[in-house]
């Protein structure tokens, strides 16, 4: 692998990568930047999740209550989004991650007590709100203690949806940033059944459990939910596949209908 020089745009946002796979790392958010400039995309990082709650609204996208510090508060640095905008400044595409110290609790003691949704649950939640996991989801969430990332807020414009691979570009690129901030696996997240069905392939969790029963009021009709998980090891070996061959990943362009690769240089 070659020496990394420090002069990406998109790494230096990066910050420090505090990983012994550092190298590794390094050179994908490199060969990610090059590859998103080669299609005209630029990506940027930001760690003002007040600016991401503005961006759902604008997009319509809607803001899971762990990216939002006023419903549950958490410190400076905990939070990031990312972005993509084309040429002409638009926005393209938009992932946010958040970092969760557990404490002496595990995920299964946050999310069943939907302290992972408020910070005051009792005074904050909807009366008859529950979250309720299955047995396997119960048993995977008790395993996972000290700390996670949880990943969503995944919005593509319309132009770029079904026909190129941004949505798998961006969940790992989220993952890969959280990684090498915090170093806290495994990511995880909350979909509704047919978003996970609809969706599966292009979340790339290695960890998925049904029969997550999320009762919300306001919201009956849509109560069933996954538990997701991505391991560390899921996200080094993605990192890696993506620095071996990052013209795989098909990328179109609206603007004229074609399809070219991450890595590909434009015509």
């Amino acid at each position: 692998m070659r020496k990394i020089p420090y002069h990406s745009r998109l790494l230096t946002q990066v910050g420090t990568i505090a990983l012994r796979e550092k190298e590794l790392f390094g050179e994908y958010f490199i060969r990610l930047n090059a590859g998103l400039r080669a299609v005209g995309l630029e990506m940027a990082v930001h760690d003002d999740m007040t600016g991401f709650e503005r961006v759902c609204r604008e997009t319509g996208k809607f803001l899971p209550n762990a990216f939002n510090p006023a419903a549950v508060p958490f410190p400076p640095g905990a939070g990031l989004w990312m972005e993509l905008q084309d040429e002409a400044g638009e926005r393209v595409a938009t992932f946010a991650v958040r970092l969760f110290d557990l404490g002496r609790h595990t995920l299964g003691d946050w999310l069943s007590t939907l302290s992972f949704f408020y910070a005051d649950p009792a005074r904050d939640m909807a009366s008859g709100e529950r979250f309720v996991l299955g047995d396997e989801a119960d048993a995977y969430a008790s395993t996972v203690r000290r700390h996670c990332t949880y990943i969503g807020g995944l919005w593509l414009a319309p132009a770029w949806r079904g026909r190129t691979g941004l949505a798998e570009v961006m969940t790992t690129a989220g993952c890969a940033l959280a990684l090498a901030r915090w170093n806290a696996a495994p990511m995880v997240s909350i979909a509704e059944d047919e978003v996970y069905a609809k969706n599966a392939s292009k979340y790339r969790f290695d960890e998925a459990y049904p029969g997550v029963r999320w009762r919300r009021p306001h919201k009956p009709e849509r109560s069933r939910m996954w538990l997701l998980g991505r391991t560390r090891a899921a996200v080094v070996a993605d990192v890696a596949a993506f620095v071996e061959r990052p013209d795989a990943y098909p990328m179109g362009v609206p603007q004229t209908g074609a399809v070219r690769m991450l890595g590909e240089a434009g015509s």
